[in-house]
């Protein structure tokens, strides 16, 4: 999802209704606030030596201690305002970083809200490494250097 897909889905939703992001099935703290958004250039190789150049942009949640959630248009003005700033930022798919209580800060993605009665819900998924060339499906890719088939199924570099 990228920050103008997530505004976009949050405008028809109940503007003053509280923000509410979800984890493992938890409410995060009222006291979240948000205290980055960044964007970064990477370049990287994967294990089937393909080297590539990606946009990345992250959000950066702070747990705190607080009485009520933002409101869907204070979080709205706060990424809006982001974008302003770093229009970059609009189109490049996002991932949440975020720690109960500030610790093991883990990297997340982020589903569609929700509304669910008077308040409206950001679920965030927990990632994981992925493969990339079995990610792109193709059985000609090497694995590792290898000539190892790679499926979405295959163990690569195993």
């Amino acid at each position: 999802m990228t920050f103008a897909e997530l505004l976009a889905d949050l405008a028809p939703l109940n503007q003053d209704a509280p923000l509410i992001f979800m984890t493992n099935g938890r409410e995060i703290g009222p006291g979240y606030h948000v205290t980055e958004l960044r964007h970064s250039v990477s370049t990287g190789i994967d294990c089937g030596g393909q080297v590539e150049t990606w946009d990345e942009a992250r959000l950066q949640l702070l747990d705190g201690p607080g009485d009520a959630h933002m409101s869907v248009a204070k979080f709205r003005q706060i990424i809006d305002r982001a974008l302003g700033k770093l229009p970059v930022l609009a189109d490049t798919s996002f991932v949440v970083e975020f720690g109960p209580d500030n610790a093991a800060l883990t990297i997340m993605t982020v589903g569609a809200p929700r509304a669910r009665k008077a308040k409206v819900v950001l679920p965030l998924v927990h990632s994981r490494a992925v493969c990339k060339p079995a990610q792109r499906q193709s059985a000609t890719l090497s694995c590792c250097g290898s000539n190892k088939a790679v499926t979405p199924a295959a163990e690569c570099c195993a």
